[in-house]
């Protein structure tokens, strides 16, 4: 985790890896370990919620087609566009469990922050979608049959909001699952959507209202989408993790014993839930094994950072090394 510098009496620079002997590679296991399981639980939840949402993406294009409503049709669709999107973050998991190489030496994590990036594009790009054909439909209204949409569309309401009560067991932050849910949820306001729409035509006969509530859901999920993309371009471009405060960080680690300046820290998100640390450390005469120790536990328990990389060097090594 941590790489300590000091010189040796005949002038040469000598890098001793406290890690190898100290715990890193324990502590890399029980990461891979805790993402390892988290993966299997994430997996087995876009399984089940895939099989939900082909399922009834079928009744929904039928039904759609058969009582002649826009809204239902484009939840058809969204529906159809969701499941690919899933798939693509199942793919991603399976990908990310992949161990890592040479060239690849973060393995393949940063492939369940792709996926989710692309989830939130497409969902952007298939609202604008469904907006055009809104309007189309509001030009040309059609007969719409509401008893029989109103029914199809708070069976998919249903059908959906079971689908997100099973994204959400077990609390997972996992990006992915984020997009994912995003995409349940949108299904589940497009349905209820064409709920109300199906209401509005049958009690006041106004046919516009089902191009009317299809823009209406194209918004709101234009709109949970952006903050996806936003979230996954934070990591992508490797951001400071949103709930970790690197000036904190920084204060932080020059309060412990022996250091007299912290410069070159980055933080940074590998995955969802990896974060990784560097940082440079002048320090006093002592034993670098100590320094390490009490940073790294420090960092541990107060900021739950355990995948750190610490140098020590001396105000000479930190005059000439370049600062990013």
């Amino acid at each position: 985790m941590g790489t300590s510098h000091h010189d040796e009496p005949n002038g040469e620079s000598h890098h001793h890896d406290v890690h190898d002997h100290k715990g890193h590679g324990h502590h890399h296991g029980h990461l891979n370990l805790k993402k390892g399981q988290d993966n299997s639980k994430s997996i087995k939840q876009l399984k089940r919620v895939i099989a939900l949402t082909l399922l009834f993406m079928f009744i929904e294009g039928i039904g759609g087609y058969y009582t002649n409503s826009l809204a239902l049709m484009s939840d058809s669709v969204h529906m159809l566009a969701d499941t690919g999107a899933l798939v693509l973050s199942l793919f991603a998991f399976y990908m990310s469990a992949r161990p890592a190489t040479d060239s690849r030496t973060y393995g393949f994590y940063r492939l369940e922050i792709l996926a989710a990036f692309i989830n939130g594009v497409f969902l952007v790009v298939l609202s604008l979608i469904i907006i055009w054909g809104a309007w189309v439909r509001y030009q040309e209204p059609m007969d719409i049959k509401s008893v029989e949409m109103f029914w199809i569309s708070t069976l998919g309401l249903l059908f959906n909001l079971f689908g997100a009560w099973i994204l959400t067991r077990g609390g997972s932050k996992n990006l992915n699952i984020t997009g994912a849910l995003f995409h349940v949820l949108g299904d589940a306001l497009g349905a209820f959507g064409a709920m109300l729409a199906a209401l509005m035509i049958y009690f006041w006969g106004w046919n516009h209202a089902d191009a009317a509530v299809s823009v209406i859901i194209a918004l709101i999920i234009i709109a949970s989408s952006f903050r996806l993309i936003l979230d996954t371009t934070h990591v992508i471009i490797e951001g400071a993790p949103h709930h970790l405060n690197t000036d904190h960080i920084r204060q932080a680690i020059s309060k412990c014993g022996l250091v007299k300046e912290v410069h070159d820290l980055h933080v940074w998100s590998i995955t969802s839930g990896m974060v990784s640390l560097s940082v440079h450390v002048v320090a006093s005469e002592g034993s670098r094994h100590t320094i390490l120790c009490e940073i790294r536990n420090m960092l541990k328990e107060k900021f739950q950072i355990e995948h750190v990389t610490i140098q020590i060097e001396d105000q000479s090594l930190k005059a000439a090394e370049p600062h990013i």
